[in-house]
């Protein structure tokens, strides 16, 4: 990681939005969730590669600050774009200036909304959304959605993530079991499914708390 770029950034988006979530966006939480996608996703990929010679393109769901992720993403793999979804103004600022930072031109901000912006299809290769509790939308609906046989034209790997934090109030699509997150969004080619338990500070220590994250990662 980045540390000077990352203190870069913060300093920037506290100056810039006081009341933003920067600290948040790199809490345990986060980066243990993002690191255990990398890890599963890499088993995943190297035994696609062959299929997506030249470069993963990518979509971020629900991207928020993107980083680090953007940053994982394109350290482990090799990727051609990545286009980020995110309807919060704030979020996408932010995003904006750790591209700037991070001197990032093959990644774009889209302001509009993923699942009714009206496009022609996809060639997208790898869809990403970690945090679909907060969507009531899927990946699976775009057929529908834009009146389209098939709006994903090159069959791309999948990867969701929920948790079962149904306290939360923006949380409206939690799962209880990687099964119903599989079942919720018709993933039928399942590659990957697990679960971690997850962490967070108490104090001065990081540790485990009494919920749980789900990931599945396959195609439709």
């Amino acid at each position: 990681m980045s540390i000077d770029r990352y203190a870069k950034i913060i300093e920037w988006a506290l100056a810039t939005y006081p009341d933003c979530n920067i600290f948040e966006s790199l809490s345990p939480n986060q980066i243990t969730s993002k690191n255990w996608m990398l890890n599963e996703l890499s088993s995943v990929y190297y035994g696609d590669a062959e299929r997506v010679a030249g470069g993963h393109n990518v979509e971020i769901v629900g991207s928020w600050y993107g980083y680090p992720m953007i940053e994982n993403l394109l350290r482990n793999f090799e990727i051609r774009k990545i286009e980020c979804w995110d309807i919060d103004k704030e979020a996408r600022m932010i995003a904006k200036q750790y591209l700037e930072i991070f001197k990032n031109d093959i990644t774009k901000i889209y302001s509009k909304e993923y699942f009714g912006h009206k496009r022609n299809g996809s060639e997208a290769t790898l869809l990403i959304n970690t945090s679909s509790e907060h969507m009531a939308e899927s990946f699976y609906m775009m057929d529908n959605l834009h009146n389209k046989n098939k709006f994903y034209v090159k069959d791309p790997l999948i990867v969701i993530q929920s948790n079962d934090m149904v306290h939360i109030p923006e949380h409206i699509n939690c799962v209880g079991s990687v099964d119903e997150l599989i079942e919720k969004h018709r993933i039928t080619e399942v590659l990957y499914a697990g679960e971690q338990t997850i962490v967070e500070w108490d104090e001065l220590e990081v540790n485990s708390t009494d919920y749980t994250r789900y990931m599945v990662i396959g195609r439709l």
